[in-house]
């Protein structure tokens, strides 16, 4: 239960890659900077000025205060987001739970920055209003305009990868790793559900096959890279059809992997759990079914 857990948690890849989390933060900054321009005549509180004003209502001052935090908040949502990555990177898992929860935290300090700001910084605030007062306005504030626009760029980022791996599905093209493949190399060729071939990769560049819904997704490598590939097809086809290597074998309903690039198998309390010798793969898990099979094929390799 805890495996399955995990595995439905995991974030996925698309919302973590580099360049969407660069998307993120322009689009976040550029609508909060629009949304606070046009709440400012509507609050009593407001302060923020992307105006150079001399009639009383804000001054340069506020100018150059709203340029250092706007400066400031992009700064740290940038870094924030290398720090989230090289968790990744270190921790292989990253459940979508806590991925949500990094965003709501950088939410709250942005919103604590903007609070001290308005009460120690502007004049007039911390003797007209309360911090618990100014705090309140600032979340709130903050979760409009930062909240809506990682909402609506996290559900494009993903309703994108969704019909690129659609686009593969239906895609009449035949894909491969890309190499030239010495004679008597052993072959994976994969087809969709209509027997239309798809995806042909060597066996020593395939990592493991991954059930999803009505699809599968190949992880392998290409040009010294880790590729993946999503075809319509169901894991009981793959496993009749291609698991007729030792190298290459069930271990859990959700999972076929070639256990010859297995380089750890840990021995945890819900069951065993498949690491590869390289890093950025997810670990697999081994069902209890399959347990003794893959243990014995692994001490062979």
């Amino acid at each position: 239960m805890k495996t399955r857990k995990r595995l439905i948690t995991q974030t996925p890849e698309c919302l973590t890659d580099p360049t969407s989390q660069v998307i993120s933060v322009i689009i976040s900054t550029l609508f909060a900077l629009v949304f606070l321009t046009a709440y400012v005549p509507f609050s009593e509180t407001a302060w923020f000025r992307v105006g150079w004003s001399k009639d009383g209502t804000g001054g340069p001052n506020y100018f150059f205060i709203t340029l250092a935090f706007v400066g400031a908040a992009t700064i740290f949502l940038a870094f924030s987001r290398i720090l989230m990555n090289w968790v990744l990177r270190k921790s292989r898992h990253f459940p979508f739970w806590l991925y949500i929860l990094w965003l709501f935290l950088e939410i709250m300090i942005i919103a604590i920055c903007h609070t001290l700001i308005s009460y120690f910084q502007i004049p007039g605030k911390s003797t007209e209003y309360s911090f618990a007062y100014l705090y309140a306005k600032s979340v709130l504030i903050s979760f409009i305009a930062i909240a809506v626009p990682y909402t609506v760029t996290t559900l494009a980022i993903m309703l994108k990868d969704t019909q690129q791996r659609l686009m593969l599905t239906k895609s009449d093209m035949v894909e491969s790793d890309d190499e030239v493949m010495p004679e008597h190399t052993e072959i994976i060729n994969l087809m969709d559900n209509n027997g239309n071939l798809k995806l042909s990769v060597k066996l020593d560049n395939l990592y493991y096959i991954k059930a999803e819904d009505n699809y599968i997704n190949v992880f392998f490598q290409r040009g010294g890279a880790i590729a993946s590939y999503m075809l319509r097809c169901k894991m009981k086809t793959i496993e009749d059809n291609c698991v007729d290597s030792s190298s290459l074998m069930r271990c859990h309903r959700s999972y076929i992997v070639n256990i010859k690039k297995v380089s750890v198998l840990h021995n945890e309390s819900d069951g065993f759990i498949i690491d590869f010798e390289r890093e950025g793969l997810e670990s697999i898990p081994v069902s209890k079914t399959y347990s003794q099979k893959v243990l014995e094929a692994f001490n062979k390799k």
